[in-house]
């Protein structure tokens, strides 16, 4: 006969919670965050440039007029309006009873959360790039993304530079933000060789300097993908974008992550594409997903294009992009080697960032409660201006074989 004796044992907590690992943030240390000061307590800072007289130099021949040329000068515009926000309650007699300190744990992740969207705004500039480099930049495919081996990773390198200096940007002050992915093949090409790819990570969030770029590792980069989708979908198709279910339907019903095939492919495909662009409404056309799964396409964007039959996802911060379908017509896929992870390479302050509100927790009463609400809010603006965009370079890697 065994003896019963758990009633009696002694349960110990630990006096912290478990650590809660955030994604690193990089924008500061790439962006030009100088701007705040001018613009005080004003919403929108313009920036002007001028026309561009290259090319128009004259052979003069003595007495003769020269001609004039017309000149403008163009204003661009930073608007101050992304803001976010995010809050919880805590009860006074929960802080009293509580073992751990609720509110500074939670304000913490709240604050580092809000964080993450500003960096995935400033990575998601890589559409602003004036140059990118691909895998036809390496004697394959315009347009496809590049396949990161030790063989060509010297070369993707090489070509980023190549492309901002014929821009004429100075080759000072350069960066680049890469994935975890493309920071191993780095490591694995510097096995056995005498070089500087020692860990440096404490730096800012710099991990090493190589050739001229200071080096950074992000989870938050920018990607795309492209659905080829030249047939219109058959009822029960589904296609799965970073763990969201859209399933194409002859009748609209009620479950979530329904959408109604048209008439053809063209009609169906912008059925789509308007629904992953606004998940959280529902309407004769599709039925709104859950509320976990519309943060999950926040930072998403779809673009249906009618002449070449896809629809192409845009998606920032997201690092690596998951996406798989199960459309009958054979040849309607997600594109290979259009699943691309952008990173982002370039010359640091080629983005501008304005915060005014930063995401600190804030503690407020709740006046028909023993409790409070812990808030955090955040109020800032990005843009690449004309001159940042010859400063940047987005590299396009081949992430299809990537998992998140």
């Amino acid at each position: 006969m065994a003896n019963s004796l758990s009633a009696g044992f002694r349960e110990v907590w630990d006096r912290e919670y478990q650590t809660i690992f955030y994604k690193l943030n990089v924008a500061k240390q790439i962006a030009d965050m100088s701007f705040k000061s001018q613009l005080g307590k004003g919403q929108v800072f313009s920036r002007v440039y001028r026309s561009d007289l290259s090319g128009n130099l004259q052979t003069y021949t003595r007495g003769t007029a020269i001609s004039i040329n017309d000149v403008t000068d163009t204003k661009e515009q930073l608007t101050v309006n992304s803001q976010f926000a995010d809050g919880i309650y805590r009860d006074d007699f929960d802080a009293i009873q509580s073992n751990y300190d609720f509110a500074a744990a939670y304000g913490k992740d709240m604050a580092t959360y809000a964080s993450n969207q500003v960096d995935a705004d400033i990575l998601g500039e890589w559409d602003n790039a004036t140059s990118n480099v691909d895998d036809g930049d390496l004697g394959g495919t315009d347009g496809n993304g590049i396949s990161l081996t030790t063989s060509n990773v010297l070369t993707v390198l090489a070509t980023a530079k190549r492309k901002l200096k014929k821009q004429n940007v100075p080759v000072t002050d350069l960066f680049g933000v890469i994935s975890p992915e493309f920071e191993q093949v780095l490591i694995e090409y510097g096995a056995g060789r005498d070089t500087n790819l020692g860990d440096k990570a404490n730096e800012g969030g710099k991990i090493m300097r190589f050739y001229d770029f200071d080096l950074y590792v992000s989870n938050q980069l920018g990607t795309s993908a492209v659905l080829a989708m030249a047939t219109d979908p058959t009822a029960n198709d589904t296609v799965v974008i970073n763990g969201v279910t859209f399933t194409a339907v002859s009748s609209i019903g009620t479950t979530a992550g329904n959408f109604l095939v048209g008439t053809d492919a063209d009609t169906s495909r912008a059925v789509l594409a308007a629904f992953i662009n606004d998940p959280g409404t529902t309407s004769a056309t599709q039925v709104a997903v859950s509320a976990a799964d519309q943060r999950k396409l926040r930072n998403c964007t779809a673009t249906n294009d009618n002449t070449a039959d896809t629809l192409t996802l845009d998606y920032k911060g997201l690092g690596v992009l998951e996406v798989s379908e199960t459309l009958t017509a054979a040849a309607d896929v997600w594109t290979t080697s259009k699943q691309k992870q952008h990173c982002l390479f370039g010359r640091k302050g080629a983005i501008s960032c304005i915060t005014q509100a930063d995401p600190s927790p804030e503690v407020k009463d709740v006046p028909d409660k023993l409790g409070k609400n812990i808030l955090v809010g955040l109020l800032y603006g990005y843009k690449t201006y004309s001159d940042g965009k010859k400063q940047l370079v987005d590299v396009q890697i081949d992430s299809s074989s990537y998992s998140a």
